[in-house]
């Protein structure tokens, strides 16, 4: 049997109508990128609990390697199935749902698409015109196992730290996008070439603008056709492209030897400080339903059921992508763009101003509350600790009609922050008036809000750590990779006491309450921002938090940006 059927089927349909001259305007077919991952499809896999993505058999199932309920940890299945027997396949099941959800979306299209693809409704049923074929990497591609590390109880409200959970798909997360074969073909006698050329411009739209299969408003299956075309988004949405620069000591997935910077990186960025922002001015259970609106979520203890969010993120590699730094100690480089999708008025008051403040006091991945630097381990070896994170949007220049690079964050001016996160406030309050309490709202968590943190912007280092066009160190001075910020956090007093430094070791690990990016003011040269979480605590007591914001003041030439101070 040939083993790769459903790429040979695609061939010869494709083959089959160019000989029929009359059918040839039936058939379409266009091989895609495939940017990153996809999770598509469902079927038992042979561990009996587990969900994988749909494949066809590509080899026997060794049941010696390991009982069937001993596959179910992470590192478990690394070590017996990094790969599953199986070559992954998107079935046109999938591609046919996405297509009608993103036409629906437009009340003009409704009644066409119901035309053109059926539906199955209870007042009756109407068959389509058009046929979905199952879309097949061009190359054989099995299934690689990932992972999904829930953080927000760990990293928002300083409990418990998530066990990772395992699943498979389409794609191992490299820079290598995966060629997909996608064809549709129109039924001979029913469909006409323009119906077929309608529901193709259509299938083009929803996948470049959605993604294909599980999570992707968490940035999975980003999919693009190989002729671009200007994206027609949802009614009343518009979309912000970022790009981005992360240096970084490494992200991993499943094996944490192997460097991946993943979406996932991205949505637990991105989702952890909208909840921040939203515990601020909601109670708890009100923020979470709030997020869950905007970003969607897999289950919900206060509705009983998964929710769509309304907000998209998709992740697109760049060309420089996990590189290796070229002397020691390692840290790694990714480049490529982020873009998010989301009604106007929301994106506009309500997700931009969040990121703006987010990109000015951490970073993004491992290490992201911590600047990039060098730290020296107990054993006298050189590590490398923390993340250098660079986002920028296009701008138009006054008075020109060219676009220039910009960087997507704050000027260190207090006002700035001050009138910001105002009018931030005041976008909530209309957006959802009746969630909307004020301040002061859940002091004990990590909340970005005047009354619950404060924001610091302290000297050095006065010079680069990393020379960012030779991807290398600058200085392989320990101390000259510090900022004061930085000095500050080491001390004994600080470091590795669960109150402020977190401690990152092994059992039970705890956060740091404080957050340290690098950042450039031109007058000043580098310097350091620190944002003090005080989780509860005042100025002014005898708390290690109260103790850290006195001494962060005081250091000579801070400049205070933001919330409280002593």
């Amino acid at each position: 049997m040939y083993p790769y059927s459903g790429l040979k089927l695609i061939e010869l349909l494709a083959k089959q109508h160019q000989t029929r001259t009359s059918q040839n305007e039936l058939f379409k077919t266009e091989t895609f990128q495939l940017l990153w991952r996809t999770k598509v499809g469902s079927f038992l896999h042979p561990d009996l609990e587990t969900l994988v993505s749909a494949g066809e058999p590509c080899g026997a199932w060794n049941p010696s390697q390991g009982r069937a309920e001993d596959k179910r940890n992470v590192g478990q299945n690394w070590q017996y199935f990094p790969e599953l027997p199986l070559y992954g396949y998107i079935p046109g099941s999938s591609i046919r749902g996405l297509v009608r959800a993103w036409a629906k979306t437009r009340s003009d299209m409704a009644p066409r698409m119901v035309e053109l693809l059926g539906t199955q409704e209870e007042e009756g049923t109407q068959a389509g015109k058009i046929e979905f074929l199952d879309a097949f990497p061009e190359t054989p591609t099995k299934l690689s196992l990932d992972i999904v590390n829930p953080q927000q109880d760990f990293q928002v409200y300083h409990q418990r730290q998530g066990t990772p959970l395992s699943f498979y798909t389409l794609g191992n997360g490299d820079a290598e996008a995966i060629p997909v074969k996608i064809a549709l073909r129109g039924i001979p006698g029913r469909a006409t070439a323009e119906d077929v050329k309608e529901v193709w411009r259509w299938t083009k739209q929803a996948l470049s603008v959605y993604g294909i299969g599980g999570r992707t408003a968490s940035g999975y299956g980003v999919i693009k056709p190989a002729t671009a075309s200007r994206l027609n988004l949802e009614p009343g949405y518009i979309s912000k492209q970022f790009e981005f620069n992360l240096y970084s000591q490494g992200n991993a997935g499943p094996d944490t030897r192997t460097m991946e910077l993943r979406a996932s990186h991205w949505r637990g960025w991105f989702r952890s400080w909208v909840l921040r922002f939203l515990l601020g001015v909601m109670s708890e259970q009100d923020a979470e339903i709030t997020v869950g609106e905007l970003l969607g979520t897999l289950t919900s203890s206060h509705d009983n059921g998964s929710r769509r969010g309304c907000v998209r993120i998709q992740m697109i590699p760049g060309d420089i992508w996990g590189e290796q730094s070229s002397n020691q100690p390692d840290f790694f480089v990714w480049k490529g763009s982020l873009q998010i999708n989301a009604p106007a008025e929301t994106l506009n008051k309500v997700i931009l101003p969040i990121i703006r403040f987010a990109v000015m006091v951490g970073g993004v991945g491992r290490g992201w509350r911590r600047p990039l630097h060098i730290y020296v381990m107990p054993n006298s070896r050189k590590a490398s600790r923390g993340s250098l994170l660079y986002l920028t949007h296009q701008v138009r220049q006054k008075d020109a009609q060219q676009m220039i690079d910009k960087p997507f964050g704050l000027v260190t001016n207090p006002e700035d922050w001050k009138t910001l996160y105002q009018n931030w406030t005041a976008a909530v309050q209309n957006q959802w008036p009746e969630r909307f309490l004020g301040s002061n709202q859940n002091p004990q968590a990590e909340v970005f809000s005047p009354t619950t943190c404060a924001v610091y912007l302290v000297p050095d280092p006065l010079q680069e750590p990393v020379n960012k066009q030779d991807k290398e160190w600058s200085t392989q001075n320990p101390l000259g990779t510090r900022g004061q910020g930085m000095n500050l956090i080491y001390k004994p007093t600080y470091k590795k006491k669960i109150h402020v430094g977190g401690d990152a070791g092994g059992g039970n690990s705890y956060c740091s309450w404080v957050s340290i990016k690098r950042v450039r003011v031109s007058r000043h040269g580098c310097q350091e921002v620190v944002c003090l979480f005080m989780g509860g605590e005042q100025p002014n007591t005898n708390h290690l938090r109260s103790q850290f914001l006195s001494d962060l003041a005081n250091i000579p030439g801070a400049i205070h940006l933001f919330g409280l101070q002593p």
